[in-house]
């Protein structure tokens, strides 16, 4: 696979568009980017021997959000991959992208994924925390006209629970442990944010 030449097709058809009201132009094209460069990383810590889906992987995950606004998005999203991506990829390698991106969503459903599905599946969990967490709970306010306050109230009221839900969905402990550490600062960026947004001082 050419991959420049496929993350250029990437850009293509995910770079501006706007695929939710609370998100910015383009975010599920820097997302699927971030995505396959985490799975890649969790990759080399939990399979450090197995390199061979590597660019699968990466090509999945660039395009895992293709079908964004149109739900069920993971089935429209595979449908619209194979149809983009069938003249840049051998049919095996084609196969497993579309398998990936169709199962994206579907974590410990009952059904056992190979590896490269389930690395892709923490990535994407992996991506929606920590600074970028922080980052999409910021714009949806800016969006939805909503104040400092209300990220605090979101964090005191709704963060916990949310984040533990979505840490039981995590295939791999190496993946736990990562997301762990992201959930850490984004608390304690919480703490500090309610005592200024109130007009404390931290020292």
């Amino acid at each position: 696979m050419n991959l420049e030449q496929i993350r250029g097709l990437a850009f293509k058809h995910l770079g501006k568009r706007k695929s939710h009201l609370y998100r910015e132009p383009g975010f599920i094209y820097y997302h699927g980017q971030r995505v396959g460069e985490i799975a890649l990383q969790l990759r080399k810590r939990i399979l450090p021997h197995q390199p061979e889906f590597d660019d699968v992987i990466l090509v999945a995950s660039w395009f895992h959000d293709l079908g964004k606004g149109i739900e069920p998005h993971w089935e429209y999203g595979a449908l619209l991959a194979r149809e983009i991506l069938a003249a840049y990829c051998e049919a095996d390698d084609l196969e497993r992208i579309v398998e990936i991106i169709g199962s994206h969503t579907l974590r410990k459903q009952g059904e056992s994924y190979p590896d490269y599905v389930k690395l892709v599946q923490d990535a994407d969990i992996l991506d929606h925390f920590g600074t970028v967490e922080i980052w999409m709970n910021f714009l949806h306010n800016a969006y939805s006209k909503g104040t400092m306050l209300d990220s605090v109230r979101f964090y005191q009221e709704e963060y916990s629970h949310h984040a533990q839900t979505v840490r039981e969905l995590l295939n791999y402990s190496e993946s736990i442990e990562v997301f762990d550490e992201k959930d850490r600062f984004v608390r304690e960026f919480a703490e500090r944010l309610k005592i200024e947004a109130e007009g404390g001082l931290m020292v």
